[in-house]
């Protein structure tokens, strides 16, 4: 799914935007970080709600560079054509990619009970809203964007990027 010559990635991490529910589009600030910052691929972890917003990332970054996920709040023309996990391997580093499921304060335990994640070394999610940047629980980076859309679950909103190379994995989420 990801090929690259490129000795480092930079990946865009959205989730949770729920178009139009929350609000009627991705904020435009979000997008130009993302194209300012030159991302080699956007990793959006569900809950886009309509496929219009996937859409518009196709069209604004290119087909070959957006990875959606599934969320639970998908309508029937998402769940057509979004998976519900993706595993790849970049520069020998194992990565699972899922929306989630469940309440917010044990969502690590529960996707490890739900997945075998012993194998994988960064487990990017969303669903719960809120920002995750667990560095190696069991060895592992637990990385989730939270929304930068909803105020009813979350006081906080944010985004984020995973920088990766052979040598490095360098998270980050941006507040605000």
């Amino acid at each position: 799914m990801i090929k690259t010559n490129k000795s480092e990635l930079l990946i865009g991490l959205i989730g949770d935007t729920h178009i139009p529910s929350r609000v009627s589009e991705i904020p435009a600030h979000i997008l130009n970080d993302f194209k300012e910052k030159k991302i080699d691929y956007l990793i959006h972890v569900g809950d886009f709600t309509n496929l219009k917003v996937y859409n518009n990332l196709l069209e604004t970054f290119g087909k070959d560079k957006v990875i959606g996920i599934l969320g639970n709040m998908d309508n029937h023309q998402l769940k057509k054509i979004l998976p519900e996990k993706v595993e790849l391997n970049l520069y020998g580093h194992k990565i699972f990619i899922t929306h989630g499921t469940g309440g917010p304060n044990i969502i690590i335990k529960r996707l490890n009970k739900l997945f075998d994640l012993t194998d994988y070394d960064i487990i990017i999610f969303g669903h719960v809203h809120r920002p995750y940047n667990e560095r190696w629980r069991d060895g592992k980076l637990y990385i989730s964007p939270g929304t930068p859309t909803d105020k009813v679950f979350t006081d906080i909103n944010s985004y984020g990027f995973l920088r990766i190379s052979k040598e490095k994995i360098e998270p980050e989420i941006v507040y605000l």
